[in-house]
């Protein structure tokens, strides 16, 4: 790819997860809108079997439905951007391992490095919660088996990245697993001017930038983000602080996305949907061990996030699961407005 901030080509700044769908439909806009919403559609499907798991058919449909209306997932499935595909595979990848195809999920996981390549650690730990989940009765043999299910899951991480790695091994002579972006993203949320939303202006004014090769120029940002950090803690936890209010923000904070209807669309459905969640942690009807495998996604996105910087967009992929936990505190509403009714 060409980026106008450095003279030179690039290849290995982005995954070539989301390139190859764009690939796939002719790098037609019509087109890919048209394949992100059928791949938001399937989400939607994906739910419905998610929560089938564990709640009654009615309840599994209001899990399923408040992930079909929900306004940031419609609008961002119209945005040329990886959250769309991101999301179906997650989702996907939870059903399958609910359902014991650790292998099955896990790979589908493990592919979706190559589209957020933030998820490098979710596979195992998403796997080996999945695991605990469908044991009954802990045993030290369920323990092994979760370690063993997580060390598949690296492997199949490893797999899925290998070609990859390769290819920027030949071209760029470095195994690069995921991208030559990390760097400059570190440094973007870790940097004396950060404030938690993303600015790359020091880009073209930062000192051996421009000079340095691909491979050097991340190192370069890698270097600067963290010395800095360990010189300033205080202010790195100041940071993720905010980063965190501006992942889970429920009004669009962009100046792009931020216009007043959007931002009134965004809190009439955010507000209460994060009120529901709450509630369904609370006092819903699902097993606490649930609760934390249909969290997971989330509380690993904020950790990521917390680090790099924040955006509403990135919480997106944790919102399909957490409808299952809305949907308990829809229930419990009901549960207590009519007990015979739950």
């Amino acid at each position: 790819m060409h980026d106008p901030r450095f003279a030179q080509p690039l290849y290995a700044y982005r995954t070539p997860g989301y390139p190859f769908l764009i690939a796939l439909c002719d790098a037609k806009p019509l087109v890919v809108r048209c394949v992100q919403a059928l791949l938001d559609t399937s989400t939607v499907l994906a739910i419905y079997l998610l929560a089938h798991r564990w709640m009654s058919g009615g309840w599994s449909v209001a899990a399923a439905f408040l992930v079909a209306v929900n306004p940031y997932q419609i609008y961002f499935s119209g945005l040329i951007l990886s959250e769309t595909l991101f999301t179906a595979m997650l989702c996907w990848a939870m059903v399958l391992m609910v359902r014991r195809r650790y292998s099955f999920g896990g790979l589908l996981l493990a592919l979706s490095i190559l589209v957020r390549p933030s998820a490098l650690l979710m596979p195992p730990i998403v796997v080996g919660v999945a695991s605990l989940l469908n044991s009954e009765i802990p045993t030290p043999y369920v323990a092994l088996r979760t370690l063993y299910v997580a060390l598949v899951a690296c492997v199949l991480v490893v797999i899925a990245l290998l070609p990859w790695a390769a290819r920027n091994k030949q071209v760029l002579g470095r195994w690069t697993w995921t991208t030559t972006n990390g760097g400059i993203t570190l440094y973007d949320g870790l940097n004396p001017n950060a404030t938690g939303a993303s600015d790359q202006q020091f880009v073209s004014h930062m000192p051996g930038v421009s000079g340095a090769g691909e491979i050097e120029r991340d190192r370069l940002f890698h270097q600067q983000a963290m010395d800095w950090a360990l010189h300033n803690p205080i202010r790195v936890m100041q940071l993720a602080i905010v980063k965190i209010f501006r992942t889970w923000s429920p009004f669009p904070l962009s100046a792009d996305f931020g216009r007043p209807l959007y931002r009134w669309i965004g809190g009439l459905w955010a507000v209460p949907f994060d009120m529901l969640v709450i509630l369904g942690l609370c006092c819903g009807r699902l097993p606490w061990p649930v609760k934390v495998f249909l969290l997971l996604p989330a509380i690993y996105l904020t950790a990521v996030h917390a680090v790099s910087v924040g955006s509403l967009r990135y919480r997106l992929p944790a919102e399909g699961p957490m409808a299952l936990l809305a949907a308990a505190g829809i229930q419990s509403i009901v549960k207590k407005m009519s007990p015979t009714s739950a």
